[in-house]
């Protein structure tokens, strides 16, 4: 079941976000980066809500087994779309999951007065995700190149995609 996140549900995100960010380097933040608490999650929660965007989790066996944010600018000139950034457990993914979760967000922001568009980088190097998010119907709109640095010295384009509503 996918649903709006409520505070009580701030523990399960962030054990999703350390363990998607320790296994993956599909995520700006690093390990060594991540340091949010319940409090700090949950005020992440309420400033994203109050903005207009959205957290929604996934339930599956009586937990929550993956988050979608949904973040909107405060600024006039972009509050017609919004980016997203989704996490998985890993003994939950490769089972349709993320994109049910993609297809919910696309169909609240569809019922959402002002969101026109919904927006994503990823890293070139993500193309299961790329191929995820071209079947949901987003299109390439164009790349940073070299955008991320690891440090092993590997550069990753940053692929932006968008979706019209």
């Amino acid at each position: 079941m996918i649903r709006q996140a409520t505070e009580s549900d701030a523990e399960a995100i962030i054990a999703i976000r350390r363990n998607t960010i320790s296994e993956q380097e599909y995520f700006l933040t690093t390990d060594e980066e991540f340091s949010l608490d319940h409090a700090g999650q949950v005020k992440e929660m309420a400033d994203r809500s109050e903005a207009g965007g959205m957290t929604f989790v996934a339930d599956a066996e009586g937990k929550v087994v993956a988050f979608l944010f949904f973040n909107r600018s405060r600024m006039k000139r972009m509050r017609h779309n919004g980016s997203f950034g989704i996490g998985i457990l890993p003994d939950y993914r490769d089972r349709g999951l993320g994109s049910r979760m993609l297809q919910h967000l696309i169909s609240w922001a569809r019922d959402q007065e002002e969101i026109e568009k919904i927006c994503l980088g990823v890293f070139a190097t993500n193309e299961r995700a790329i191929a995820s998010y071209k079947k949901a119907g987003f299109v390439e709109e164009g790349r940073e190149i070299r955008q991320y640095k690891f440090d092993d010295g590997r550069y990753v384009d940053n692929v932006l995609m968008g979706i019209q509503l």
